[in-house]
Formats: structure tokens, C-alpha cells, sequence
């Protein structure tokens, strides 16, 4: 038994070190059968992939896709959730152009409208920042980000960005969100995982590689085991996952 693909992975497109091709090849080296290049999310901002280069990034993956036809092949963003109104830095011109969209948070990116900065970034840099009526303030952005766009995935829940997990696991079931375990850092321990199972929402395992070497890591999955649940929740163990059309 094993995983099938792995769904969160960075390229050179934003602040990775391998190019499209490598970390396919080392999905495939790894005997995975799917894999997504899921660079930072698209935006003229640091470390982020600059949206003049989505034409090259997505023919990067399609010339990956003529070479490894044994491969699903996936090309996605990890959208930066920027505002309370569950605004991301996508367009949808260029939603529409991708195979998947994940919601992640990162402090390092700061909004860009002065709103935003003020009424989201701030706040959740402050010291009142785990205070009720900001966890509440943070989960419906990441509801109403499920709601505005089609995200397959919400990327190291609690990393950054405090949150209500039973709340967001209800909205993930409702919007067919996989909660990711994030091997990276997985701050998910077995209180949170009893809290999200029992929304009835699933989870996705996935890498979150910056370099080929990381791609096809899994082994966060093992936080999950200690909790005593079975990984039959996971989307991607021994099958494929549902991913959003829209």
C-alpha cells in the first residue's frame, strides 16, 4: 500500500530549486503516479510566481506531460489567502488555466491593498492574535476563500494562522476541501485530527517539497496514525483525489 501522488510541490517558478521536469522525475523515481507543481501563488511579489511567467510554467508541465505519459501531471498555485473576504492573489483568468488551487497563509506576504494590511495582516501579527474573535475572523477568511474560489486543498492549517479546525472541517466537508497533512511541518496533533474527523471532512497528505529531493515525502502521515485513525481519510492513499472543478 502506499500514496499515489503528491499535491503540493514548488519549482523554480517561485522560491523551489528544481525545475518542472525534476520534480516529476522525482515523483516518478519515488513510484508515484501523479504529482502537482504548485508554485506560490501568482503575484509580482517576492518568492512568489510573477504572472508574467504562467505561459512558461504551463507549458513547462505540458512538455513534462508529453515526456512522462505514465504521469498525471498537475499544474496548481499555493494561492496566499490576503484578506478577511477570503481574497487570494489569483486571478480568475488564471484560475481557470489551473489544475488546482491550494489556500495557504504565509506572514511574508503582505497584502496589497492597505484594508487588508490593517484589518487582516496586522491583527494576526499582534499579541491578541489568539484571541476568540480573531480565530473566528481567520476561519471564515479561509470559508470564504472555498467559497470564491475552486480550492481543492487548505495548505498546514494552524501554521501562521490561527483557526477554528471544527469550523473549517465542517466547511471543507460541505465544499469538498481536503485539510492538508503537511509533512513539512504537520501542526495538526491527535486533539485536532479527533476535531476534524469528526466533521466528516478528509485530509491530503502531501510533501510541500522546495527541492526534488522532498517530493514523495509522506511521512507526517504518521501523526495521523498516532491518532488512531486510519489513513482510508487520506485522498490520496492508494487512490486518486476528487480534486474542484470549479
Amino acid at each position: 500500500m502506499a500514496f499515489w501522488g503528491d499535491y503540493h510541490t514548488h519549482s523554480v517558478y517561485s522560491h523551489g530549486i528544481g525545475t518542472v521536469e525534476e520534480n516529476v522525475i522525482a515523483a516518478r523515481n519515488r513510484g508515484l503516479k501523479a504529482v502537482a507543481i504548485t508554485d506560490h501563488g501568482i503575484s509580482a511579489y517576492p518568492q512568489n510566481m510573477h504572472p508574467a511567467d504562467v505561459d512558461s510554467f504551463l507549458s513547462d508541465v505540458a512538455r513534462a506531460r508529453e515526456l512522462y505519459p505514465d504521469m498525471t501531471i498537475l499544474a496548481g498555485v499555493e494561492a496566499n489567502l490576503v484578506s478577511s473576504d477570503g481574497e487570494l492573489d489569483l486571478t480568475p483568468e488564471i484560475e481557470e488555466r489551473l489544475d488546482l488551487v491550494i489556500c495557504g497563509y504565509h506572514r511574508v506576504r503582505l497584502p496589497d491593498s492597505l484594508s487588508a494590511l490593517m484589518g487582516f495582516w496586522v491583527p494576526n501579527v499582534l499579541p491578541t492574535k489568539n484571541s476568540r474573535a480573531r480565530i473566528v475572523k481567520n476561519t471564515d477568511a479561509y470559508i470564504r476563500a472555498m467559497q470564491r474560489y475552486k480550492v481543492s486543498i487548505v495548505a498546514h492549517p494552524l501554521r501562521e494562522l490561527i483557526c477554528d479546525l471544527k469550523a473549517l472541517g465542517q466547511a471543507a466537508a460541505e465544499y469538498g476541501v481536503y485539510i492538508e497533512i503537511n509533512s513539512k511541518r504537520c501542526l495538526i496533533d491527535r486533539a485536532g485530527f479527533e476535531t476534524l474527523a469528526g466533521t466528516g471532512c478528509r485530509f491530503i497528505c502531501d510533501s510541500d517539497a522546495h527541492s526534488p529531493e522532498r517530493v514523495g515525502d509522506f511521512s507526517a502521515a504518521v501523526e495521523l496514525d498516532k491518532a488512531g485513525f486510519d489513513r482510508s481519510l487520506i485522498a490520496n492513499w492508494e487512490a486518486f483525489p476528487e480534486l474542484r472543478k470549479k
